[in-house]
């Protein structure tokens, strides 16, 4: 516009439009760190209200003071030049839609009202399409402003709830830190009074196998015989929980030599033999006549246990023993022709408590901790227990004594590092 407007007009108006910007600028720096209060942003807004007023009606004055009458090209350049800043506005400023409305509003109407009150065909043309364009801007930025009002929102909002979820979990991982804590003290209480808690109810069997020996009447009798296998059932029980209790607690230790594995499976073969006959079943145990590294009692603690499953979920047919030597070491598998294992209970039957076959939680039954003693067990061997069933036709276990020596076993494995220092 240099060579068609006033220079004076020119220089005069962007003097003030950099003025007024170098205000804001001052205003803004001085004022910036003291917005600590609601009635302190409330006077900002007002303060940053009357700055867009005075700068968008300047805007809008340039508009009026460059239109050069007569000339409909540069009147088009100037158009253009005034819509290219109210879009650039729409963009720029959809935080504080007031200051959005105010500016384009000053900025356009000045030059719409000018083009209509010319009054002929192609101003009014000029006009009108203004009009339509501040209705279109203003719409634009309102829409705009609503979509950052939103992604503002839902900023907070996730901010919220990963400050709650991050409460949550330090919640649920301190719950976790303090049962753990909680069942750890029970394990070791339970292992340290061992002996304490035992001898009570070991006395109780003494005290009824002594009324069992004197001369009762038929009626005081029977009732010894319940009072029995009450007592058995509960010193059963009782056993069962110490020694899973030992074993969580760490204390119980091992003591790994070689020794043949036939005569073991003899000696089990033989305590088993009349259980087995006495329910018309059929056990066999193969011959076995290898040497292994283990430990004897914790591996026929193992081998019992899982004989006693197998007899007991079996009514006909019978419970087989197999041993065989592999690369990995020995493998020993105790099958049975028993009532099987549905598929959706084989992954928890490790699980401490975990009955298949005892939902109305007969105690006469045991626990369920018969398979969690085994499991925990053969992780003290460095064995992992394997199982393959299928309902109605019977159950395989199996675990392979690993074919290493002391020192091998020793480095690498963490929990025999731990039970040999405690042994030492």
């Amino acid at each position: 516009m240099w060579d068609v407007v006033s220079h004076r007009v020119l220089l005069g108006w962007l003097g003030m439009l950099y003025s007024l910007h170098m205000v804001e600028a001052y205003h803004w720096w001085s004022r910036r760190d003291r917005l600590q209060s609601l009635d302190e942003c409330t006077a900002w807004r007002t303060r940053f209200i009357l700055f867009v007023v005075m700068v968008g009606m300047t805007w809008g004055a340039g508009g009026v003071l460059m239109f050069v009458s007569g000339d409909l090209a540069y009147q088009t350049l100037l158009i253009c030049v005034i819509l290219g800043v109210a879009a650039g506005a729409v963009t720029l400023n959809p935080v504080f839609p007031p200051s959005l409305y105010i500016f384009v509003t000053a900025l356009i109407l000045p030059v719409m009202i000018l083009n209509l009150s010319i009054g002929d065909r192609p101003h009014f043309i000029l006009g009108v399409m203004l009009f339509i364009y501040l209705v279109f801007v203003l719409n634009a930025g309102r829409g705009l402003s609503r979509t950052f009002e939103q992604s503002l929102r839902s900023e907070w909002e996730n901010a919220r709830l990963v400050g709650q979820l991050v409460q949550q979990k330090e919640r649920a991982e301190q719950a976790q830190h303090d049962a753990e804590l909680a069942s750890r003290m029970k394990s070791q209480f339970f292992a340290a009074a061992n002996h304490d808690l035992r001898q009570p109810m070991h006395a109780l069997a003494m005290y009824v196998e002594v009324l069992k020996s004197d001369a009762l009447n038929e009626k005081t009798h029977a009732t010894v015989m319940q009072l029995e296998r009450s007592v058995e059932v509960m010193c059963s029980m009782f056993d069962t929980l110490l020694d899973i209790s030992r074993l969580d607690a760490g204390v119980v230790q091992t003591r790994f030599e070689s020794f043949p594995l036939g005569p073991l499976l003899d000696k089990l073969r033989g305590e088993f033999a009349m259980l087995a006959r006495d329910k018309g079943l059929s056990i066999e145990v193969e011959t076995c006549s290898e040497t292994i590294y283990s430990d004897s009692l914790l591996l026929e603690r193992i081998l019992r246990n899982l004989l006693a499953n197998a007899i007991r979920y079996t009514e006909q047919g019978g419970v087989t023993v197999t041993c065989r030597m592999m690369d990995e070491g020995a493998q020993i598998e105790v099958c049975d022709s028993g009532i099987g294992i549905p598929p959706e209970h084989l992954p928890h039957i490790f699980e401490e408590y975990y009955q298949v076959s005892n939902r109305q939680r007969d105690r006469s039954k045991g626990l369920g901790l018969g398979l969690a003693i085994v499991e925990r067990l053969a992780r003290l061997l460095g064995c992992r227990m394997q199982v393959r069933s299928t309902q109605g036709e019977g159950t395989c276990f199996s675990f392979v004594i690993p074919a290493r020596g002391a020192d091998v076993m020793m480095a690498n494995d963490p929990v025999l590092l731990r039970l040999d220092r405690e042994m030492l």
